[in-house]
């Protein structure tokens, strides 16, 4: 499946059974947090997110849909 946008995620993580809250709840995360960093970190947005927590989230993320978000070789 091809990611490129915000809603991909989400749709990718639909298609696993979860929503991007329940999938926040699940890892420990705050769901507002978890929305507001796939739009900014989104691969289309071409922005990499620099904070600790940012990249965990887009890090625990690209482990669960099977796709690497953050552009690198060994993201999950």
């Amino acid at each position: 499946m091809q990611i490129e946008k915000a809603n991909h995620i989400h749709a990718a993580l639909l298609a696993q059974g979860m929503s991007c809250r329940s999938w926040a709840i699940e890892n420990g995360y705050k769901p507002r947090t978890v929305q507001k960093y796939i739009q900014w970190f989104a691969p289309d947005t071409g922005r990499r997110p620099k904070r600790k927590l940012a990249n965990s989230i887009m890090s625990d993320l690209s482990k669960t849909i099977g796709v690497q978000l953050l552009g690198g070789e060994n993201d999950y």
